[in-house]
């Protein structure tokens, strides 16, 4: 009894040991150190193979360390042990890459496309796809074409007070709820230009109905052109982009921009990066005080988790300044904002994100002097919870629920929003 006891410890400890060991490697691939997580891994071979994690892992390792051929064959093992493995079919895509096995490359990469990948990621898929695409010197084309309705508690983000200094407000300046609908259409041409750089045109249209709140009723469009310089772990980008939206079919606002951003993979599961922009906004004839120019800096960054990245945290931090382009106008202001998301993919067709972030407005100048003695100061809070559906590769379900808050000193700028809706998308590539 004793020495069968004897040998349940031993294996047990002998499983424990192994179990750390792969910990150990995987904490070491996070970290970049992949001869060390090699050095692991490797001895343990004759154990684990079959094991769909150590599989990965090992094809890892061996995929960093310069062994794309060795790793294809051990990624292809943990994908035959679990076919719906998306971070090992991700490194499989990368393994064909690097043995420059494009074809079979490219089409992995655009399969896990179609699933709706996390945003972590979509990235490295997207990089590996231009990659492919500017080598094959190959056109790349998107269409997409979207409804979406739901409700809306307060369409126009008005205040709910009734009146303000004494007088009434108009009902096109109270809070007014609604149900909506919304159609848009969006096209994507991506122009290899040389084996890292291409370029990006892209083309949006929309339209929104209000039944109960017709008076925010809105079109609107916006594209943009511009060079992305891609290569394995890092994306740059300039471009010019313009958008314009009409209200009640009169000009709200139009906007043109020069924007940049650089995103660099740091190591294997967390990427930063910076980003840009220069613009100017101009608005309708009765709102032309608002005119500005305006100027945005910030840093991202996003960390992937667990077996795949089938999950991430990131952030941004952003600041800006706002320089009015009219005499006499109140709205120049400096901004700073922090923004926080997080996703996970509970299966290959089903994601859950959840975004919430803060801009903080202090403008320079008072408004209603007969009332406030201080300058203007609004702090905005958004937060939203968006799950997704890949229903199949051509058709994607998402339903969000978005929460709005802007708490001011201004009375009548203050607000609180609550908007959920159900939106459907047909995917054309």
């Amino acid at each position: 009894m004793g020495t069968v006891t004897l040998l349940i410890l031993l294996v047990c400890n002998g499983v424990s040991a192994s179990e750390q060991s792969m910990r150990q490697a995987e904490a070491l691939l996070n970290a970049g150190r992949f001869s060390e997580a090699r050095e692991i891994l490797l001895p343990l071979e004759s154990r684990y193979i079959g094991d769909p994690r150590y599989d990965y892992l090992l094809g890892l390792v061996l995929l960093e360390t310069g062994e794309p051929g060795k790793a294809a064959f051990a990624l292809e093992r943990a994908i035959s042990a679990d076919p719906k493995f998306a971070g090992a079919r991700l490194d499989l895509a990368r393994a064909h890459f690097a043995s420059g096995a494009y074809n079979d490359a490219r089409k992995e990469l655009e399969s896990l496309r179609d699933e709706n990948p996390p945003p972590s990621a979509a990235k490295t898929i997207e990089e590996y796809l231009s990659l492919i695409a500017n080598r094959q010197h190959r056109l790349r084309m998107e269409y997409r074409l979207g409804s979406r309705a739901g409700y809306d508690s307060n369409a126009n983000s008005a205040t709910n007070a009734s009146s303000f200094l004494g007088f009434d407000l108009l009902e096109q300046s109270r809070e007014t709820a609604s149900p909506f609908a919304e159609l848009s259409a969006n096209v994507i041409f991506l122009k290899p230009l040389s084996a890292k750089l291409l370029l990006d045109t892209r083309l949006g249209l929309r339209r929104r109905n209000n039944p109960d709140a017709s008076f925010v009723n809105s079109a609107g469009g916006d594209i943009s052109i511009g060079l992305k310089q891609v290569s394995e772990g890092s994306t740059r980008s300039l471009r010019i982009q313009s958008y314009r939206v009409d209200v009640d079919g009169k000009l709200n606002s139009k906007g043109i921009s020069l924007a940049g951003n650089w995103d660099h993979e740091i190591r294997r599961n967390l990427r930063l990066g910076i980003l840009g922009q220069i613009g100017r906004t101009t608005f309708g004839d009765s709102l032309r005080i608002k005119d500005v120019d305006q100027y945005l800096f910030g840093f991202t960054s996003e960390w992937s988790f667990g077996v795949g990245g089938r999950g991430s945290l990131g952030g941004s931090l952003l600041a800006g300044t706002d320089d009015p382009r009219r005499s006499g106008s109140r709205y120049a202001r400096d901004l700073a904002g922090i923004r926080l998301n997080a996703s996970w993919a509970f299966s290959p067709r089903f994601t859950a994100q959840f975004t919430a972030g803060l801009i903080q407005s202090d403008y320079d100048a008072v408004f209603f002097e007969q009332q406030f003695s201080s300058p203007r100061e609004d702090d905005l809070t958004q937060v939203a919870v968006k799950l997704n559906w890949r229903i199949s590769p051509k058709w994607l379900m998402s339903h969000v629920v978005a929460y709005s808050n802007n708490n001011t000193d201004v009375d009548v700028f203050r607000f609180e929003r609550i908007e959920t809706s159900l939106s459907i998308n047909r995917i054309w590539r």
